[in-house]
């Protein structure tokens, strides 16, 4: 958002789709909690419904198998059994199976009926091959305690469908156990009423066994679908009567809840896909969203035409504003407007002519304070009097050449130089008559050294000369030729010349010179020696050693 026409679509913009887009989401929030609560009341009727028919059929397929338990019929075969400890007659066996086939015939919810001793030997049955039941091992002890015992039920290939069995005991006045009655029950009979609990939720009820495979369901296309999966089926366990959103058959989103059967150890699962639930949901949120992006399409345009109006005087305004800053103060602009605009043009105006005006000056300031700045530098180094370099800067030299030395290992000399008996002179002669003899030996310094070399005013009439790359006996002859220079020195104030004579010492850059300290002492021993040689002479360090 560089411009101000871009401020004003953005806000436009903003200002449009924000309270739309919080209205729109607060509404399809509520929108969105109703129907999860529908859809959960719906689920829970269904489930709890299917729930309870289940366990109501359960219960009254078991009161069916316990009045057959209570048949004379069986009563009499199972007490001849145990008489004959096991050994039925053919005729007596056969008399009793043509029962229990009259009996599963008027009992439609009935796969087989099965009569068994306490022992769990199969006595008669309704059908040739009966399904073979595990009974408990200790369910003949415990059968008036424990009752009916309700097998877990699973799927059965031969009869296609999902089966359970109920087994229960029979027992005389003689005997308390004398066998048992195994119902097996067909599931399958309960599909009306998951229908009818299906009907509650707009879904889909399933029966799942305790695996998550599935033993019945509402949905005619029931084949299709074999097993849950360990985790929905974990989720929805730990979740009992709450819904939740699991992946379920077929690899599709439902919303379901699940409650665990009474009677039987199945697990009822009611529920229904998200999609089809959000489905008018999803629809109403795309044709908000698109009225909204219509609305925004509306207002940008508005936005875009009020903002050239503003926005065009201005871009000639900055334009001719980066003319300026490019340093074109001749460009001017002509008010065309009365309003705040136009008043903003004169004062541009104004402005730019101040400007021209002031131009001049500013150049010529910052000249002379360039000016200034180059001297300041030069002073900051240089001694007032000689212009040589000062002692500060002397040192610096001093440093960076044994840095170079102990890098390329290039020798270089140093000249400590003293002009002779210079106190009596200027006590003689006069301070100002002092100086002028030390401004010209300086002088003579810079016109017999080469450029790389460097000359520094030690202090007070002691003078130092460094001379780049050069050994001992190179820098002897260049202080022999410095010192044969310095002959009569014309002093202005005095108005004669004055015979100034020079010593100097010299010394050769060694590995042992460590510091500027070390070396100028060295070269101050140097030029002691050459005091003590009676003056106005050079010596060596080096060379003499």
């Amino acid at each position: 958002m560089k411009s101000i026409k871009s401020k004003i679509i953005v806000f436009a913009i903003l200002a449009t789709f924000l309270p739309s887009l919080g209205l729109g989401l607060l509404s399809f929030h509520q929108n969105k909690a109703i129907i999860s609560d529908n859809v959960t009341r719906e689920l829970r009727a269904s489930a709890r419904y299917a729930s309870r028919e289940l366990d109501l059929w359960v219960n009254e397929n078991i009161y069916a198998a316990r009045a057959l338990s209570t048949s004379n019929i069986i009563i009499d075969e199972l007490s001849l059994a145990s008489r004959l400890e096991g050994h039925v007659t053919e005729d007596a066996n056969s008399a009793l199976a043509s029962y229990l086939r009259s009996v599963q015939e008027m009992l439609e919810t009935m796969l087989e009926l099965t009569v068994v001793d306490e022992g769990g030997r199969v006595i008669a049955s309704s059908v040739r091959m009966p399904t073979q039941v595990a009974i408990p091992k200790n369910w003949p002890q415990n059968a008036l305690v424990q009752g009916v015992v309700v097998l877990p039920p699973h799927w059965d290939r031969k009869y296609g469908t999902a089966k359970f069995s109920v087994v229960v005991p029979i027992s005389s006045y003689d005997d308390p156990v004398l066998g048992a009655v195994i119902a097996t029950l067909d599931m399958h009979t309960m599909k009306s009423a998951l229908k009818d609990a299906e009907e509650l939720a707009k879904g889909e009820v399933l029966l799942l066994d305790e695996d998550g495979r599935v033993l019945l369901t509402s949905n005619a296309a029931e084949s299709k679908r074999m097993f849950l999966g360990l985790e929905p089926l974990q989720h929805l366990q730990e979740r009992l009567g709450k819904v939740a959103s699991f992946q379920g058959f077929n690899q599709r989103e439902v919303i379901g809840l699940a409650y665990l059967s009474k009677m039987l150890p199945v697990i009822v699962v009611a529920e229904r896909d998200r999609v089809e639930v959000y489905a008018d949901w999803v629809r109403q949120r795309d044709l908000f969203l698109a009225l909204v992006s219509v609305l925004i399409v509306i207002v940008a345009a508005v936005a875009i035409r009020m903002g050239r109006s503003i926005v065009v005087p201005l871009e000639n305004l900055v334009d001719a504003t980066k003319q300026i800053a490019k340093g074109d103060f001749g460009v001017s602009l002509v008010a065309t407007q009365k309003d705040e605009l136009g008043l903003l043009t004169q004062t541009f105006n104004q402005m730019t002519e101040k400007l021209r005006q002031n131009e001049t000056e500013i150049l010529a300031a910052n000249q002379a304070m360039q000016r200034k700045n180059q001297l300041l530098e030069t002073l900051s180094i240089t001694d007032g009097l000689t212009g040589l370099y000062n002692r500060n800067k002397l040192n610096l030299i001093i440093s960076d050449q044994l840095a170079r030395f102990e890098r390329s290992k290039r020798p270089f000399s140093v000249v400590m130089i003293d002009v002779d008996h210079f106190k009596q002179l200027n006590d003689r002669l006069g301070h100002i008559a002092g100086d002028e003899i030390l401004i010209a030996v300086a002088r003579v310094f810079v016109n017999a050294i080469r450029n790389v070399d460097f000359a520094a005013r030690y202090g007070g009439d002691e003078f130092i000369v460094i001379l780049v790359e050069t050994t001992a006996d190179e820098a002897l002859n260049t202080a022999e030729r410095i010192r044969s220079q310095i002959v009569d020195i014309y002093c202005s104030t005095i108005y004669k010349s004055v015979e100034v004579t020079l010593s100097m010492g010299v010394v050769q850059s060694e590995s042992s010179d460590t510091t500027p300290t070390i070396l100028l002492s060295r070269v101050d021993e140097a030029l002691y020696e050459a005091k003590r040689a009676g003056r106005n002479c050079a010596y060596s360090a080096k060379l003499n050693d």
